[in-house]
Order: structure tokens, then sequence, then C-alpha cells
């Protein structure tokens, strides 16, 4: 079975582009969650295809032995050619993945990534297509993005990576949000032993991220105490302050639940003693200590973040193509007993995605805390009818100040595509009360700027 490649016809690409649009047309955007800014010019070696067969590892995952899969993404991770065409000739594993694209060619994503791409490099056949995109990502992929801003009508976006280069990536444009998931783990997490490689991908991230912010503190590993350790985590989230990032974001959702239970400091001293004492014998960390651990460093960041007057986002809902993140764990009734802490009442908190398949309780959350509020990011490319039928639900909900549009994506074609349909599907859902009387023709062209880009102005004091 040969995969279909992208086509510029509507058969694949449903076309948002061509639906009129009344409320939002020439309203400017801002991108309220994406991951701009990950790779230089000349870094990044695929084209649009790359976003397919990524969504395809669910499918090579569901189609191999669990050991020959782990090899498989750890040669991949490695950049280990010899043991990736090994793995080829055995297992054929590319054949796996022409499969899964051929079957995610009936998706709204699939059709969001033909309607961006010819949007960026014109109606060519499929092979200039990928030649194009190919090239365009390895001669100037900030460029690329840059276009792709232009021709969505997009002002800035706030984009979630683990560091930017503000010499490539200005932040009068491309604005860094910092995750806090790394501080969560100094001394690793516990053995993962589940489906799926996702999970394990975030782990070595947030290990990344630790071992940078140590070494800028001068560090090779974590202090000997839990109350040194907080001072260089405050230390390393103000700098990162000064450096520019405008907010934080959790997401760790992909490697444990959401439900963050307030810890006292000295139960926290004795995990953090009893985690570092393991991980130096090289023994199994234990989850209930670790959970202890990074429950109490949550509650202490996002004090801080209040100080700092930092907002901060979080992950809902599902995760990736690919088992992982546990929907259990990342329902956002679980950020009760957090979003309810007295001291937390002044820090603005944003549940992103949608929280899908979650979303109404995303909007009843928000609905009672003047600090919470809500982003349909991810849900643009990945959800058409439900994210049409969401705001019609959160718009009449909510007040005016609480709804923000995002993309959740580091892909130009996306973000083209992505913010097209975003528009169509607030249009829809304006137009919806328009004809109900729900809204005066003032009140909704007044909706369009606040999700577009005024509730994200104010929740980060960007007209301050």
């Amino acid at each position: 079975m040969s995969a279909p490649v992208l086509t510029p016809t509507p058969s694949l690409a449903r076309r948002a582009a061509h639906v009129p649009l009344t409320w939002s047309d020439g309203v400017p955007a801002i991108d309220h969650h994406s991951h701009a800014g990950y790779v230089r010019p000349g870094e990044h070696i695929h084209g649009y295809d790359g976003y397919e067969r990524e969504n395809a590892m669910g499918h090579v995952e569901a189609n191999l032995p669990h050991a020959v899969y782990g090899e498989y993404t750890r040669a991949v991770f490695e950049h280990d050619a010899a043991a990736l065409g090994r793995l080829e000739t055995e297992w054929n594993i590319a054949k796996l993945i022409d499969q899964s694209v051929l079957f995610q060619s009936t998706t709204v994503h699939a059709a969001a990534l033909a309607e961006g791409t010819v949007a960026l490099f014109g109606d060519r056949s499929p092979a200039d297509l990928a030649v194009a995109s190919a090239d365009g990502r390895r001669t100037d992929f900030l460029g690329l993005y840059d276009k792709a801003l232009v021709l969505s009508d997009t002002e800035s976006v706030i984009t979630d990576l683990p560091a930017i280069d503000a010499s490539i990536w200005p932040h009068s444009r491309y604005k860094p949000i910092a995750r806090i998931d790394p501080y969560l783990y100094p001394f690793g997490h516990p053995v993962f032993t589940e489906r799926g490689a996702d999970a394990p991908r975030f782990r070595r991230i947030f290990g990344s991220i630790l071992t940078d912010q140590l070494r800028l503190a001068g560090l090779e590993e974590p202090p000997a105490t839990l109350d040194e350790y907080l001072d260089v985590v405050r230390a390393s989230i103000t700098r990162r302050r000064q450096e520019g990032y405008v907010g934080l974001k959790i997401a760790s959702a992909y490697v444990r639940s959401l439900e963050f239970v307030r810890t006292p400091l000295q139960d926290a001293r004795i995990a953090y003693t009893a985690l570092q004492a393991a991980a130096q014998a090289g023994s199994a960390l234990l989850p209930a200590q670790h959970k202890a651990l990074a429950d109490h460093l949550v509650y202490a960041i996002a004090e801080h973040a209040v100080e700092l007057d930092l907002p901060l986002q979080i992950h809902t809902g599902m995760g990736h193509s690919e088992p992982g993140l546990k929907l259990a764990g990342a329902n956002p009734i679980l950020l009760e007993q957090f979003l309810d802490t007295p001291a937390l009442n002044r820090l603005r908190v944003i549940l992103i995605h949608g929280g899908y398949p979650y979303g109404s309780y995303l909007a009843a959350m928000s609905q009672a805390r003047g600090n919470v509020f809500v982003d349909f990011s991810w849900m643009t490319y990945l959800q058409e009818h439900t994210l049409h039928r969401m705001l019609e639900e959160w718009l009449e909900l909510l007040p005016a100040n609480k709804v923000m549009f995002g993309t959740d994506t580091g892909s130009p074609e996306f973000h083209v595509s992505g913010t097209r349909r975003g528009r169509v599907a607030l249009d829809a859902a304006l137009g919806s009360g328009r004809a109900s009387g729900l809204w005066s023709a003032r009140q909704a062209a007044w909706l369009a700027e606040r999700v577009m880009h005024q509730n994200l102005r104010d929740v980060y004091g960007f007209d301050r």
C-alpha cells in the first residue's frame, strides 16, 4: 500500500481559505501557544511530510513488538544509522509509516497541512511542493515562519520551547514561555514500563533543560539540600524573566497526573534527601517520594510566578498520536486543589488546548475563577466541528475576557492554515450568536478582537 502524496485539491483540503470571514476578518492575531523558534536556519532537514511521519508513530508502535519499538525510537534519538538500517530490513518500518500517512489523509490534520503548504509555496506539483518545503527549512526557516505570520495576519506568537536564540528569533515577534517541569524532577523519573516513547521523550527534554539551567548556576548536579535547590530554581526563573520570557508552562500531563497536592516543606525535604541518595546509589526512585517532591515544587514555583507577575499555561486533555499521556491524569478537574490555593488567587492561569475531551470542564472551571482563562490551541487543525461547537458553548457562558486564540504548532504551514481555521470557527460561533440575537453586531466584532488578541494582551500585560 503506497501513501498518497499531498495534492492542492479540494478533495484533500476543504479549503478553509475560501470560507468568507465577517467578524475576524482584518483582526490581527496573537498566537497564544506556539512552538516556533526551535530551530536555527539550516537545521531543519524535513519538509512538510515530517509532521505526517511524526503522527505515524502510534501506528508504528502498534505494529511492532514492544522491545523492537523501543530499540527503533532509541536509534532515531541517537541518529544510529546502522541500527535504523537493520530495523528497516527486519521490520519494514517505512511501509508502516506509509500506511499511517494514507490513513491520516482523511483527517482535518491532512487537510490543514495541504492548505498551509499551498499557501506558502504556491499551487505546484506534489514533488515541487516537497522540494520547496524542505529547501525553505534548510535555507531560511525564520524567513519561512515570518512569511507565515504575514500571510495569516499574525502580529506575534508566544512560543513554548526549551531555549530561544533572540538574535535569530526576535522577541518582538517570538515571545518565549519557560516550562517549569524540568525543575520538578531534579533526580529523574521513576522507571517507565508502559507503552510508547512519548513520555520518555518528554523526560529526556525535561532532563536536558534542567542540566542547562544548573550549569548556568555553576552546578553540575542538584545541590545538597532542598532549600538550596529552591534558591537555584527561583534564581533560574527570575533570570529567564529578565531574558524576555513572558510566562511559564506546565506540560507534566505527559509524564504524570495533574493532581498536585500541597506537600509540607519538611516532607519535601525528606523526599529530596531520599531521592538524592537513591540517584547516587543508582537504585530505583520511589514514586511516592518523587510525587511529594514534585508537588511541593509546583506550589513553590507558582508562588514565585505570582511575585514575578508571570502567567502560567497548563496542558490539559489529549496528547500526541502515541501512547504515553494518560487522559485520566490530564483531566483539568484534577487541578482544582491547585487553583483554589489562596496564595495563588492572583496567578493568571491559562488552561490550554481546549482540554479535549474535557472542554466543558475547562469552561466551568474558568467561569468560577476570575484568574483562570482558556485557549483553543491545537484544535484549530485537529478538530474542526468540535471547535465550532465548543466556541459557541464557551462564548455564551464565559465573560468576554476569558477565551484566547492559539495554534500550538511549530510548523509554518500549520500556522497559516490553523490561524485561518481558527478564524473560521470563531466566525461561525459569533455568527450563530448574532443570528439568535445573543449579541449585537458591535458585541460580535468586539468578541472577535478580544479572542484574537486583546485577552492575551491583558493577561500577559503587554499593554501596561
